[in-house]
């Protein structure tokens, strides 16, 4: 139901004014100078279509994809099956609990050893008040500071369900825990794909989730880290 929904979606004005801003955005951004750029990629969904998008212009732009030891194995899946892909591991904004082990980094650390400028981001205003503050705050594109770097959100004002007409129109290749998701009944609108200890998602019921559609994983990750099934 949900491709056919989005399927439908995907000839909609509304739709193709989100597709047209977001290549104009990207445009904007590459237009800046002689600039190297990245995709910040998580293998969720929005990252996917902003990889999708900026490889229409940049067809071997790198993707960046940070863990932190926990993924989903449809995760781990998915990014086999992308080209130029960097794995980096980062331990940032973790719940005090999760314990790390490893040489670890940050996607802003490793970008600059890599003498890249800027990072597409897949970072929407409909996802929390936080981000919609931040993005209304700073625009699509911006220059920050802290990471020496540019920053681009080209489908900042995009709806969940353009992301999923874009994939689905454009035959785009997605992580299948999404397919997952579907089958244990989780809204499409609040499907997230990421890192399991993270401060923020745990707030999102991540952990609920991740009991209930892999079991073996969280019993795994319950295992390391006790204190997860508080949140469950």
């Amino acid at each position: 139901m949900k491709k056919q929904i989005a399927l439908l979606h995907a000839k909609t004005k509304r739709h193709k004014y989100a597709l047209n801003s977001a290549r104009r955005i990207i445009e904007q951004a590459l237009s800046r100078g002689a600039f190297v750029w990245s995709v910040s990629f998580s293998g969720g969904k929005d990252s996917t279509v902003v990889a999708a998008l900026v490889r229409e212009r940049l067809p071997d732009v790198p993707l960046v994809w940070s863990d932190d030891e926990w993924y989903l194995p449809e995760t781990a899946e998915y990014m086999a099956r992308i080209n130029n892909l960097h794995h980096i591991r980062t331990n940032a904004n973790h719940a005090e609990w999760f314990n790390v082990s490893g040489d670890w980094g940050g996607i802003p650390e490793y970008a600059l050893a890599q003498g890249w400028d800027g990072a597409f981001l897949g970072l929407r205003q409909e996802e929390s008040n936080q981000r919609r503050v931040y993005l209304r705050t700073y625009g699509p594109l911006h220059y920050v500071m802290a990471r020496k770097q540019w920053q681009c959100n080209p489908i900042h004002n995009w709806s969940w369900m353009d992301v999923w007409a874009y994939i689905y129109a454009n035959d785009v290749d997605y992580n299948r825990a999404y397919d997952r998701l579907d089958e244990i009944g989780v809204d499409p609108e609040h499907q997230r794909i990421g890192p399991l200890a993270v401060d923020r998602v745990l707030g999102y019921g991540q952990l609920v989730i991740l009991k209930r559609g892999w079991p073996e994983l969280f019993n795994e990750f319950a295992a390391a880290h006790p204190e997860a099934r508080s949140y469950v």
